[in-house]
């Protein structure tokens, strides 16, 4: 009676994904990633100062537009600073309403520095006891502080911060998910090359 031929072994048809592009995809964007995370932090901890911001100045603040009336230049460093003169509503809240006062604003650094200011600059001044500028820009750039735009900052906040919190977990994904799959491909591309191995001749 002859005897029946072994039987072949079992090889897998498809030779499974090498492991190293997974690596190498790991290794562009891990750093890039901890960038683009880094900058979503920045852009939550802008739009939160803003809101918190605008939620200060709603009700008790105003744009305004102060004149040129010199420059200072006792800092000590290489700055030119214009220094603009506004005058607070009559009917702003606080102690300082009517009054006229002195604010900096649009520094100009170099070695010298530049003395050229724009003869007009517009302000958010938040009316306090001494009244603050919060904001300033040329004119026609500040927008006044509304209900609206308190909603509109903090939409923009909660939405800052939705984004990075997304990001931190799919950057932690990433992180934990790429070498588990890396890892993995490479156990099966191992197992692979062992089964396609002939066996061993029999004595």
């Amino acid at each position: 009676m002859t005897a029946l031929p072994p039987l072949p072994t079992l090889v897998p048809r498809r030779r499974p994904l090498a492991s190293w592009p997974v690596w190498l995809v790991f290794a562009l964007l891990v750093l890039p990633g901890l960038v683009v995370l880094g900058l979503l932090g920045g852009a939550k901890d802008i739009a939160a100062d803003d809101l918190a911001l605008q939620q200060n100045a709603v009700g008790r603040s105003a744009v305004l537009t102060g004149q040129l009336v010199g420059t200072d230049t006792s800092s000590g460093l290489p700055v030119d600073t214009g220094l603009y003169e506004v005058t607070i509503p009559d009917d702003a809240h606080g102690a300082s309403a009517g009054d006229t006062i002195t604010l900096s604003a649009d520094e100009n650094w170099g070695f010298p520095p530049s003395g050229d200011h724009p003869a007009e600059l517009s302000f958010l001044v938040v009316f306090d006891d001494d009244p603050i500028a919060v904001r300033s820009g040329s004119v026609g750039s500040i927008a006044p502080v509304t209900e609206a735009s308190v909603e509109a900052a903090r939409q923009g906040a909660s939405l800052a911060e939705g984004l990075w919190v997304t990001g931190i977990v799919v950057y932690w994904l990433f992180l934990i998910g790429m070498p588990a799959l890396g890892i993995l491909l490479a156990v099966r591309r191992h197992r692979f090359r062992r089964a396609a191995q002939p066996p061993p001749p029999r004595i």
